[in-house]
């Protein structure tokens, strides 16, 4: 019996040492970004879904400015959910729309909305969110250190993820 407990304490160690060897692994390297508009940011798709439903195709990503990062004027093929993870994120709206930030605020307390004007910039710190839904906008990195938001939404079905407003779809 001594035995069969040290046997099943060796498999769930080497078997929890597997698996956090492949949560590890099963991360994809940041891409750089290649769109004309883009300067210094790469893309780490985390997750997406491998077929379309009902015309959309819902994504989860990273996307990471580095120092002196931006991309200029773009928008998405749908509705994203973006959040500053690290750094500092100045952000733009350069057309129409309501749009506002939600401002993270102390721990137990919920976000306030804080209106978007349209052509000024807003700087987003770590644990600012908004909803994107088709707007053409700009976002730069405004810190010495890489800038990373996480970005999940639905998009149209075969489209690009970003676009440059020029109409330069990405690669």
């Amino acid at each position: 019996m001594h035995r069969l407990v040290h046997l099943i304490v060796a498999v769930v160690i080497v078997a929890a040492g597997g698996l956090g060897g492949r949560s590890a692994a099963a991360q994809p390297e940041p891409q750089p970004v290649t769109i004309p508009c883009a300067t210094n940011v790469s893309a780490q798709v985390l997750g997406a879904t491998p077929e379309a439903a009902a015309g959309q195709t819902l994504v989860l990503a990273r996307v990471i400015f580095g120092p002196g990062g931006s991309i200029g004027a773009h928008t998405h093929p749908g509705t994203l959910v973006v959040s500053v993870e690290s750094g500092s994120l100045g952000f733009t709206l350069l057309d129409h729309g309501d749009m506002p930030v939600m401002r993270a605020m102390a721990a137990g307390t919920p976000a306030v909305a804080e209106p978007m004007t349209r052509d000024q910039e807003a700087e987003l710190a770590p644990g600012d969110w908004f909803v994107e839904t088709g707007m053409i906008h700009g976002a730069r990195n405004l810190s010495d250190e890489p800038t990373a938001v996480l970005l999940t939404g639905l998009i149209e079905a075969g489209q690009p993820l970003t676009q440059c407003a020029e109409g330069t779809p990405t690669p």
